[in-house]
């Protein structure tokens, strides 16, 4: 979902904090937002570079609803929505060419074909614009169902609360220490960025490109430091340690175990993976270049990546606005010209600390997929005329998970 494709330009900028000179304020304004993570934001994404010859490159016949598709995904989604923190988000998601779904009859109306989004902790609503409800999937629900127990809700926000910390943490410590210098990193100077709420900020433009060489370089400098790094391992341990926790927690049954037996249990094998991860570094890492690498990739049709990222931070170290353009090039043929598509992404990040406030649907508003099951007539929340309506229809008829584990 859009949070986690924010999520990743922000975790690609921690990656980078290592980098002297410019980059360190990108991690500096990662951190930030990170610490603050209540705020409302705008982006889009969208398919570029040679969309339009992708079918006959891959043999495919053109037709009038590949060209639909295509247009669509050059078009690609526009996406709002506010963070209130961690836990807490709602989205909407819009197509910004919606013609293959009203010819097909499951979209209508002036608005534009969309679904909106809640997240709640572990709990994730959905519809369409046109639907009366929110379909409610409740994962403690699930997670109770399949294991034959049900979840102590406190439990589980204790969970999410410490695995939240946990990573926070972890990635402050080690990304300070991070030490790989990237090797094109521009202060592009000071731009004017004009917010959604019609604010106008000045920001420091920090602009990062990232070719195969560099980011195979990267990969390798990083699985070194990794299977050395004290921090690493210390975190993987405490993370299975966790995870182990809820696996009890959440499975009828189930051996349980002491602290101390999972912490154990945890570091053995966190020190055998780490052991088999060197190893295979100092072995057959070794003849792995990069240029090795990018050599027996296009023998394999793929001849290249290009990754520019684009910060736009303020003076209170605030990322106001993020762009990212991957390009992939390519040839599903020896004989013919590679290709090259790309996916671009921007989001602007606004109201920090003031993000608008939405409310969690009730009983009320939304429907269980139980619910589903339970009563036929609990469909009719959600528009036939709406895309949403098929799969709600589907996910009624689907076998129950209901069932103990032996």
């Amino acid at each position: 979902m859009w949070k986690k494709g924010s999520a990743l330009l922000l975790s690609l900028g921690l990656v980078l904090t290592g980098c002297s000179g410019q980059a360190s304020l990108v991690r500096d304004a990662v951190v930030t937002s990170m610490e603050k993570p209540n705020y409302d934001y705008q982006g889009s994404l969208k398919l570029v570079g040679d969309v339009d010859k992708l079918p006959a490159a891959l043999g495919e016949q053109e037709n009038a609803e590949s060209i639909a598709v295509l247009n669509a995904l050059k078009a690609g989604v526009t996406v709002k929505g506010s963070q209130l923190d961690l836990q807490n988000v709602k989205m909407t998601l819009e197509v910004n060419d919606d013609k293959l779904l009203r010819d097909k009859g499951v979209w209508t109306g002036d608005k534009k074909a969309g679904l909106d989004l809640i997240v709640n902790g572990s709990d994730l609503y959905a519809k369409s614009p046109l639907d009366q409800k929110y379909l409610k999937f409740d994962n403690q629900a699930a997670l109770g169902s399949a294991g034959g127990t049900a979840i102590d809700p406190a439990k589980m926000k204790d969970y999410q609360d410490k695995m939240n910390k946990l990573m926070m943490d972890f990635m402050k410590k080690y990304i300070a220490k991070y030490g790989y210098k990237l090797s094109n990193v521009k202060n592009a100077g000071t731009e004017t960025v004009t917010l959604p709420n019609g604010e106008k900020v000045e920001t420091t433009h920090i602009a990062i490109t990232l070719d195969t060489k560099e980011l195979i370089q990267m990969f390798f400098y990083t699985a070194n430091d990794a299977v050395a790094n004290q921090d690493v391992k210390a975190f993987a341990v405490d993370f299975m340690i966790l995870t182990q926790q809820l696996e009890e927690d959440m499975t009828k049954d189930a051996k349980k175990t002491t602290d101390a037996e999972k912490r154990a249990a945890a570091e053995a094998a966190v020190t055998a993976g780490m052991a088999s991860a060197k190893q295979w570094l100092e072995t057959e890492g070794k003849t792995y270049t990069p240029e090795n690498l990018i050599e027996m990739a296009k023998e394999e049709g793929f001849h290249g990546v290009n990754w520019t990222l684009d910060y736009y931070i303020d003076k209170a170290k605030l990322p106001v606005r993020q762009k990212s353009a991957l390009n992939v090039s390519f040839a599903p043929d020896k004989k013919q010209k590679p290709l090259t598509v790309g996916l671009e992404a921007e989001t602007v990040s606004y109201n920090f600390g003031k993000a608008t406030k939405f409310d969690i649907p009730g009983k009320d508003a939304s429907v269980t997929v139980q619910d589903l099951k339970k009563d036929p007539k609990a469909v009719d929340a959600f528009d036939k005329k709406g895309f949403f309506r098929s799969f709600v229809e589907a996910m009624s008829t689907e076998p129950s998970f209901d069932m103990e584990v032996k």
